[in-house]
């Protein structure tokens, strides 16, 4: 038997073999099935990640600061002068508020995008 007829005779088995071969009918709908569902596993985890990451740095920046030097006056509902407040600090909430605007979009610009 010569090389050319080997090839033909394991040819042919392959061809009778992929004939009878299917994927079962529900393959389809687990595949799409397992695509989705890591999609949202991944999407939750970085979700996770990042809320981690964000009240972490709001935490960083609550205990960072430090505690401000106040007046020993006593409060009252009009202040006589302004107060000399010479150190400058971050609230948590400012935080929270600039990584908000660095994350949104304006309206104005999505109008621009969308012409």
């Amino acid at each position: 038997m010569s090389d050319d007829e080997l090839d033909r005779t394991i040819a042919e088995r392959f061809r009778a073999y992929e004939a009878g071969v299917h994927l079962p009918e529900e393959f389809r709908e687990r595949l799409v099935g397992s695509v989705r569902r890591r999609r949202r596993l991944r999407r939750a985890w970085m979700l996770g990640l990042f809320l981690v990451s964000a009240a972490t740095c709001v935490a960083i920046a609550h205990f960072g600061k430090g505690d401000s030097v106040r007046d020993k006056a006593t409060p009252s509902m009009m202040a006589a002068s302004a107060p000399t407040n010479e150190t400058a600090e971050a609230s948590c909430l400012m935080l929270i508020g600039y990584l908000r605007g660095c994350f949104s979009r304006s309206e104005t610009s999505r109008r621009k995008e969308e012409e």
